[in-house]
């Protein structure tokens, strides 16, 4: 089963590095460009079946795609980006500045969700896909940056330490084939070529 992951276009609080978490807003200007580039990269691909997060930022994300491919679509807040709770709508360093005062790794904002949790939604999805689709099936998945670091630290084993230095971006698209033994094949990771 072959996987395309994507993070969804930039948004205005992206570029001013404002948590987001589970506020619902919309692309940027930037974001609807990124999405469009990236549709075109689509284009080609064999597509069967379509994932994605129910916030705006991620439909946003997947309608130019759909120019392009009649795939059913499936919208499920299983691929939402972490809850950060009192954090959403701030600065992001004041969300990490708390993480690292408390230097718990099971710590979550009152109301949030922390690694864990997103690594259980994670395992869920996962076990959805391997019951409910072919080994020759194509899936299109789109989802926020966060969820996808916890999606590749439980698909490939990834420490969540080190899962983290890796920045994904907007519309950044990576490519693995989901295999039955669990030897899983990465062939693109955090690609954005569409948008040179």
């Amino acid at each position: 089963m072959k996987l395309f992951i994507v993070r969804h276009g930039q948004t205005n609080e992206n570029a001013k590095k404002i948590m987001m978490g589970h506020l619902d807003r919309d692309l940027s200007e930037i974001g609807v460009k990124q999405a469009d580039k990236l549709a075109e990269r689509l284009k080609n691909e064999k597509i069967d079946f379509i994932y994605c997060s129910d916030l705006k930022r991620t439909k946003n994300t997947l309608l130019p795609v759909l120019k392009y491919h009649m795939a059913p679509v499936i919208y499920d807040p299983i691929l939402r980006e972490k809850k950060q709770a009192i954090f959403e709508g701030r600065p992001a360093q004041e969300y990490y500045s708390e993480r690292e005062r408390i230097q718990n790794k099971h710590w979550r904002p009152e109301g949030g969700e922390n690694f864990y949790d997103i690594k259980r939604r994670v395992r869920k999805f996962v076990q959805y896909l391997e019951a409910n689709h072919k080994q020759d099936d194509n899936i299109l998945i789109i989802t926020h940056g966060g969820w996808k670091n916890v999606f590749m630290s439980y698909l490939l084993r990834i420490p969540r330490e080190t899962v983290f230095l890796i920045e994904f971006k907007n519309t950044s698209l990576s490519e693995i084939e989901l295999r039955p033994d669990g030897k899983h094949k990465v062939e693109v990771i955090n690609c954005t070529k569409h948008l040179r």
